[in-house]
C-alpha cells in the first residue's frame, strides 16, 4: 500500500509542477487578449475624430468580424474563458470600426 500512495503523490506533484510552468505563459496570454483589442481602439477613434475612413477596407473588417463570431461560438461551446474574453472585446472594437467605415466612406 505505501507504494501506491507514493505513485499517487508523484502524479499530484507532476500535475502541480506542470501547472506552475504554464503560469507565466497564461498570464502573458491573458494580458495579450486584453491589450490587443485595446491597441485597436485608436483606429476606431481616428475614424470618428477625423470623420474619414479612407484607409479602411470594409470587406476586411467585416471578414474579421465574421471569423470572430466563429471564435466566440467556439469559446462558448468549449467553455474557454480566455478565447471568449479576447474575441468579445475584439468584436466590439471591430463593430465600431465597421460602423465608422459605413458612416465615413470606407472602401470595399
Amino acid at each position: 500500500m505505501p507504494r501506491q500512495q507514493n505513485k499517487t503523490h508523484q502524479k499530484r506533484s507532476a500535475v502541480t509542477k506542470k501547472a506552475k510552468k504554464h503560469t507565466l505563459v497564461d498570464r502573458a496570454t491573458y494580458t495579450a487578449a486584453i491589450v490587443e483589442p485595446i491597441i485597436t481602439i485608436p483606429q476606431a477613434a481616428d475614424i470618428f475624430v477625423h470623420h474619414t475612413a479612407a484607409g479602411i477596407s470594409l470587406s476586411s473588417w467585416i471578414g474579421y468580424e465574421l471569423l470572430t463570431v466563429v471564435w466566440v461560438w467556439y469559446a462558448i461551446a468549449h467553455k474557454d474563458r480566455l478565447i471568449l474574453i479576447y474575441n468579445s472585446m475584439y468584436f466590439v472594437v471591430q463593430t465600431v470600426i465597421i460602423i465608422g467605415g459605413f458612416m465615413y466612406g470606407a472602401r470595399w
